[in-house]
């Protein structure tokens, strides 16, 4: 659906729905008033010979004197639109005060009250008739031609329906003027974005903003573009073996901790290390097993797998003895610089115990810094040390998972391999 048959068919029913209601409002509100002033018109004439009459001993008689009857008819002479006017008395033939000519008033029953009725004649023709009590059971009828009514709600009517029209019109011409305006700015604005035209003309506020909001839009989009490709190319430029063996390990041997009753166990690669390096842990009946070491082999690519094989294998075991059976299976599947296991028990882990896979300088700047730091749990103290000492290898350190001197001295500090802070030189602080 085009934009010009979009306005269209939204502007359209507006102006038809309030044409019709405005013209729904002035059609009945006419009808109604002219209706009711038809009804008090014939009201007031019943009404007036129903009173003059009611103290009358013999009205039909009085009236029928040739004085009074020439007086009423010159009366009813300036009534418009009154077409018969009859007294009714039972027993007694109907009295004309005016004759109606095709009405028989005798068919009327006398009413209790005031009323009033419309009706259709065998012509089509309309009326309005007028019953008042007038005393002894005396009634007066009075009828009213209510053709020119009709006639003129007909007019009405016409008139609404050439004013429904007229604005069907209006609203379809303001349509097609709005939709011609709005199409010709977002003509300008495709071709000022296409690069047709530097100067297109927008009037309308809006589409200029739009436009603006398109072409900012269009160059984001291309220097992100730019900027994924050139990422891209660097990344492709520096990437190497080496660098995605290293990311790979990072991945796979993210800092790991995990805590069982009051012990905590915390194990990660902190620096440089081989590809083939990797710790392991698993649970035992009486406590845990903590593995770390180095896998060789031929490639880095071959010594990371020969890591992951090996950690998958240590950490499927479900006790002792499949963790022993799997020792004995592991020489025979892959070769080992370095493989050291630590068997821990609640009992034995009062103390932290440190595990580590580097030099010996290094190992001992790990283990002074763990005994002057006491009271943090292994998970912290390892992530310090990490960043105050920088060491390379693999580490783990198994002990309380608080302090056991009185309360939590140590704090929280939760390092890990995002840290972004500098490591500190605290050589003298160790030694």
């Amino acid at each position: 659906m085009t934009i010009r048959s979009t306005i269209i068919l939204l502007t359209m029913p507006l102006f038809l729905g309030l044409a019709l209601v405005n013209g729904a409002l002035l059609y009945f509100q006419d009808r109604s008033e002219m209706q009711q002033a038809l009804n008090d018109q014939a009201l007031a004439a019943a009404v007036t010979v129903a009173e003059f009459v009611r103290e009358m001993h013999n009205p039909h008689t009085d009236l029928a004197r040739p004085v009074r009857k020439k007086a009423l008819q010159a009366a009813l002479h300036h009534v418009s639109g009154i077409d018969g006017l009859y007294l009714l008395s039972p027993h007694e033939t109907p009295l004309a005060l005016k004759a109606s000519h095709g009405w028989d008033p005798a068919t009327s029953r006398a009413p209790a009250t005031l009323r009033t009725f419309a009706s259709v004649g065998e012509k089509g023709d309309r009326w309005v008739t007028a019953l008042v009590p007038a005393g002894q059971g005396r009634f007066v009828a009075a009828r009213f031609n209510a053709q020119p009514i009709h006639d003129h709600m007909q007019a009405v009517y016409r008139d609404v329906f050439l004013i429904g029209m007229v604005l069907a019109l209006l609203a379809t011409g303001l349509g097609l003027f709005v939709a011609r305006r709005i199409t010709r700015e977002l003509d300008a604005n495709r071709r000022q974005l296409a690069g047709h035209a530097d100067d297109t003309g927008l009037h309308i506020r809006e589409a200029q903003n739009l436009a603006d909001a398109l072409r900012l839009m269009r160059a984001s989009h291309e220097a992100a573009d730019a900027r994924r490709n050139l990422v891209a190319a660097r990344k492709a430029r520096l990437r190497d073996p080496q660098q995605a063996v290293a990311e790979m390990q990072a991945a796979l041997f993210t800092p790991f901790a995990v805590r069982k009753g009051q012990c905590e166990i915390a194990m990660r690669l902190c620096g440089e290390v081989p590809a083939g390096a990797f710790f392991a842990h698993v649970f035992t009946e009486t406590g845990g097993t903590a593995v770390i070491g180095i896998c060789r082999a031929d490639t880095p690519v071959d010594a990371l797998a020969a890591a992951t094989d090996t950690r998958r294998l240590i950490e499927h075991c479900t006790g002792a003895a499949d963790l022993q059976r799997a020792f004995g299976r592991l020489p025979m599947l892959h070769a080992y610089d370095v493989l050291e296991r630590f068997d821990w028990t609640c009992e034995s882990t009062a103390e932290p115990h440190v595990l580590a896979v580097t030099d010996e300088a290094t190992s001992e700047r790990v283990r002074s810094y763990c005994r002057n730091t006491p009271g943090i749990a292994p998970g912290p103290l390892l992530a310090s040390g990490e960043v105050m000492l920088s060491p390379d290898g693999v580490f783990a350190i198994i002990g309380p998972a608080g302090s056991h001197d009185g309360g939590d001295r140590g704090l929280d500090i939760g390092f890990d391999s995002k840290d972004g802070a500098k490591p500190t030189d605290i050589k003298h602080f160790t030694h």
